[in-house]
């Protein structure tokens, strides 16, 4: 394979890797993945982490994913041996002002010393667009340099590729389906620095509606192998519960072909612990080894958790085609779809004046939000707009507890939100506590009582993976009350995103609900 297609770079960028503190058990898995075979303890990022990109930079590898309508955009993690994985901040901590929404699809760049991120974003008034930003290093910050691709259909899926003359180029999918058109995945010249096309484009593939891959092929990333190019793309229906995704491969001796298709595809398939896999990147090991990073829905808990970040190793047969986990499609994960390396709770005590970087909120209602001393002060801008800071789940069956204050004047809550015109609340004003479902066509009101005075009002929340919750609440921490059973979380969810599940204030512009000891557990 040659290195200029690799996503490995052997340096490692001043001012990047300062942060990274892990324990000593951690070092020890490094070195074993470092020699042998990794053991994939799938998924490696649970939760929602769709159309994931890797890069190996020294000794850590840097991973990020689709963020969809929620900032900031694009969460960035990093891990020394693929499995443990800290949270490292967005690739934006401001929304790209060209863009509306539709963060997808980032491909992470290491290139003769230079990193980049191509990326997806809806253009203000016009179409889904390919963009691009640049950093010294993997942690950023990033510089934005806005979209260098536009089609009317829209441009989605980015990767980066040199073909076989050393040459750069960008390769990405035609967003045909769209308009119920075929899908091309198109390769173009890029320029020396990067940032712009030039020259025209090259179809490469395209869908073939009889087949397997239905109305659409994309999510395409191309490397080089034994003197040959690989170019990796999912196909079928990529989301949802009616989802029919999976993985396919074709192969080629020069970038612009002629590509054949394997004739076993598809390579990755579901399987009784996951549906609907693919969209994902390659990396090597320093030990040579080559892994697939991609994503799949867990078969139970799909619809709440959303598609998480899965690693496979990339075998060979013996035609010279790759396979992935010899054609069982994605290893590992638990029927109950749990992840496997979750087991400490998540608890904010909001010590700390800067937010914990897994806190996530819709792009079009940025908070105002206070954190600090233990507590976290949400403030509400409107009526009919509320503030929001959600996390994402990391499996079906979970507890999370709250305590609220709401003496600020705004109504306080924890629920799940889908998007920001979608949620089912518990929620305190004054000394009434309701639960509320919201839709973009009405509000309901699911239950309600009053209660007595007091500072603090402590809220719960918890599902036992069966796309329902079950609220309760508790005056002194020690008796809990249960407020309603059984809501179904149906229609919840939008059709590419998890649930998220977080804090909610709302009320007149100004007003204010404060929160303590956030938590958010595996619920056995």
């Amino acid at each position: 394979m040659a290195s200029d297609t690799r996503k490995v770079l052997d340096i490692k960028p001043v001012n990047t890797l300062g942060s990274l503190r892990l324990p000593a058990i951690t070092l020890f898995l490094c070195l074993i993945g470092a020699s042998n075979h990794i053991l994939a303890q799938n998924p490696i990022l649970p939760g929602d982490h769709p159309d994931p990109t890797i890069v190996r930079i020294g000794d850590v590898y840097w991973t990020t994913s689709t963020s969809g309508n929620w900032a900031p955009e694009f969460p960035l993690y990093h891990s020394i041996d693929l499995r443990h994985w800290i949270a490292a901040g967005p690739v934006f901590s401001h929304t790209p002002e060209w863009a509306s929404g539709s963060f997808w699809a980032p491909e992470l760049v290491v290139d003769h010393g230079r990193v980049l991120v191509y990326y997806v974003g809806r253009k203000r008034g016009g179409p889904l667009c390919v963009a691009v930003a640049t950093a010294a290093g993997p942690a950023g910050p990033y510089t934005d340099h806005g979209p260098i691709l536009c089609q009317p259909d829209g441009s989605i899926d980015p990767s980066f590729v040199r073909d076989e003359h050393g040459l750069p180029f960008l390769i990405w999918k035609e967003d045909g389906n769209s308009e119920g058109k075929p899908t091309p995945i198109w390769a173009q010249q890029l320029s020396g620095d990067l940032l712009h096309l030039i020259g025209s484009k090259t179809q490469l593939i395209v869908n073939d509606p009889a087949s397997w891959e239905g109305g659409v092929v994309e999510g395409p990333y191309v490397f080089r192998h034994a003197g040959r190019f690989y170019l990796f793309y999912a196909g079928n229906a990529c989301c949802g519960a009616a989802c029919h995704y999976a993985e396919g491969v074709a192969r080629a001796d020069q970038l612009f072909g002629p590509w054949e298709k394997d004739p076993a595809n598809p390579i990755i398939r579901p399987n009784a612990a996951w549906k609907c896999p693919g969209h994902g990147t390659t990396v090597e090991t320093p030990s040579g080894r080559d892994y697939f990073l991609y994503h799949a829905y867990p078969a139970v808990g799909a619809v709440s958790l959303g598609r998480e970040s899965v690693l496979d190793a990339i075998g060979w047969d013996s035609k010279g085609w790759p396979t992935i986990n010899s054609g069982h499609g994605p290893s590992g994960g638990l029927l109950l779809g749990e992840a496997a390396g979750v087991k400490k709770p998540f608890v904010d005590n909001f010590r700390q004046p800067i937010l914990d970087p897994e806190w996530k909120w819709p792009i079009d209602h940025a908070p105002i939000f206070y954190t600090g001393n233990g507590r976290l002060v949400l403030e509400s801008s409107a009526d009919e707009v509320p503030a929001f800071l959600g996390r994402s789940l990391m499996t079906s069956a979970y507890v999370a507890t709250v305590g609220v204050n709401t003496s600020g004047g705004a109504e306080g809550g924890l629920g799940l939100i889908g998007d920001a015109e979608t949620r089912l609340v518990l929620s305190i004003k004054g000394n009434r506590l309701e639960i509320f479902r919201i839709t973009s066509k009405s509000r309901e009101e699911l239950w309600q009582t009053e209660l007595g005075t007091a500072a603090v009002v402590w809220l719960r929340m918890s599902s036992g993976g069966n796309a329902e919750a079950i609220f309760s609440y508790s005056l002194d921490q020690k008796q809990w009350t249960t407020a309603k059973e059984g809501v179904s979380l149906a229609g919840l969810p939008p059709w590419d995103h998890g649930l998220r599940l977080g804090l909610v204030s709302q009320g007149p512009k100004g007003t204010r609900a404060s929160f303590v000891d956030f938590s958010l557990d595996t619920k056995n």
